[in-house]
């Protein structure tokens, strides 16, 4: 566990990783396969989905495009 304070170094995603992560839904029902395929554990999964969707949102808003 983390102790108060302590940051995990965010981890460098291939695009199609990225595209994996971000495109499974939000629900969980898809967290497992993701977890496999992408490598990292099961509960990181929804952490990471809502960091990486957060990350293209606010690049969207950046640039005033959204992504496709």
């Amino acid at each position: 566990m983390l102790e108060r304070g302590e940051r995990v170094a965010s981890r460098r995603y291939t695009a199609g990783q990225v595209r994996l992560i971000v495109s499974s839904p939000a629900d969980g029902s898809q967290d497992f396969y993701v977890s496999v395929m992408v490598g990292m554990p099961v509960p990181l999964v929804a952490v990471e989905r809502e960091r990486l969707r957060r990350a293209v949102v606010d690049a969207s808003r950046s640039t005033g495009r959204w992504s496709r």
